[in-house]
């Protein structure tokens, strides 16, 4: 499986990749902003993309708009520091977001919200 880890903070990739060690036959790809995760997302088509809200250049709002505009398979997931702003959360949900996440991420949440979005299962030995 695919994972794309789009955040601008080099800490919350890494905690994600940490969060999701234990799992077998996951390939992580990563981008630092929306246009990194768009041209990533045309070229190696990721299963699932983990979405920073707050980001340069383009932010995750603009980019869950464009991914969901041209590809309504790909399951996303959206992590934000912002997660008590509900008017945001509907927003989220209105765009057809598969999960969202309030930072920091922890373990047990990140994979909850993995493996309901995706039914994934395959733990590592």
């Amino acid at each position: 499986m695919k994972i794309l880890l789009v955040d601008d903070s080099l800490f919350s990739r890494n905690t994600f990749k940490r969060h999701f060690a234990d799992l077998a036959g996951i390939e992580f790809m990563e981008a630092a902003n929306g246009i990194e995760a768009l041209e990533l997302h045309r070229t190696v088509q990721p299963d699932v993309i983990f979405l920073d809200v707050t980001m340069p250049y383009l932010d995750g709002t603009a980019t869950l708009k464009i991914l969901r505009a041209i590809d309504r398979k790909v399951k996303i997931i959206m992590a934000t520091a912002l997660g008590n702003q509900q008017y945001l959360c509907n927003e989220f949900i209105t765009l057809g977001v598969d999960g969202i996440l309030t930072k920091p991420v922890t373990k047990d949440a990140a994979l909850n919200v993995f493996y309901s979005a995706t039914k994934y299962r395959g733990v590592a030995e």
